[in-house]
């Protein structure tokens, strides 16, 4: 009996774990963080809007959705999105990855005739069955560029005029000094005679005469021996 209580409660407890894992808690799934590069506008105008969005849930499909003022224009710039609804001026992705960031850029034009005034760029991000808002953008409308400054004063503007100084320049005279260079008559180069060895001459003594001629009788007396 007591084992089975104990399996019937492990199974319990199992259950109950798995009801906390799959119930959706109210915790931010998402984050979106909307940037206007001109929020300054006149009639006819245009600016960009981008919009960037940090998932932090499972895999789980995704919108967003942007309410402009009626009458303005938005155009698609770049996404990743799997669909786009112009009508309602929707972003859908079918299934994103966890810790996944994603990125939206539009084109919003004000139209010509619109009224001065604080205009309001609203959205909601769709995700797991949970809807968050996005943070609420305004955008200022004015009639002309120039419109809208900081500047309340109501006295005539006054120009300052430069006052000319009595600028005495005395030059000081240049002297011109011309040098005239005559030319130098060049030596054409001095041709180097060369000396032709003249071979030496062998002086013979006059004893030299004499002792070939004792060696020829010297010779012939010894033939004449041997005979």
């Amino acid at each position: 009996m007591k084992s089975n209580i104990k399996n019937k409660s492990g199974y319990i407890i199992c259950i109950i774990l798995l009801i906390f894992m799959f119930t959706p808690t109210g915790q931010a799934l998402v984050s979106a963080q909307r940037t206007i590069d001109r929020n300054v506008l006149t009639p006819g105008s245009e600016t960009n809007v981008n919009i960037i969005m940090q998932n932090d849930n499972i895999k789980r499909s995704l919108s967003i959705r942007e309410s402009i003022p009626p009458g303005w224009g938005l155009i698609r710039i770049s996404d990743d999105a799997d669909q786009f609804k112009a009508n309602t001026n929707e972003w859908v992705w079918v299934n994103i990855e966890n810790n996944t960031v994603k990125t939206v850029e539009y084109r919003l034009t004000v139209p010509s005739g619109t009224t001065p005034g604080i205009y309001n760029i609203n959205g909601n991000i769709t995700t797991g069955g949970v809807t968050l808002d996005v943070a609420k953008s305004t955008i200022e409308v004015t009639s002309s560029p120039g419109s809208g400054s900081s500047s309340g004063s109501n006295y005539p503007a006054i120009t300052p005029t430069p006052m000319k100084n009595n600028i005495n320049i005395s030059g000081t005279p240049t002297e011109t000094i011309t040098v005239t260079i005559a030319k130098q008559t060049i030596a054409a180069p001095i041709e180097t005679a060369k000396e032709t060895p003249i071979p030496a001459t062998t002086n013979k003594s006059p004893g030299f005469g004499i002792m070939i001629s004792i060696g020829i009788i010297a010779t012939i007396y010894i033939l004449r021996k041997m005979k």
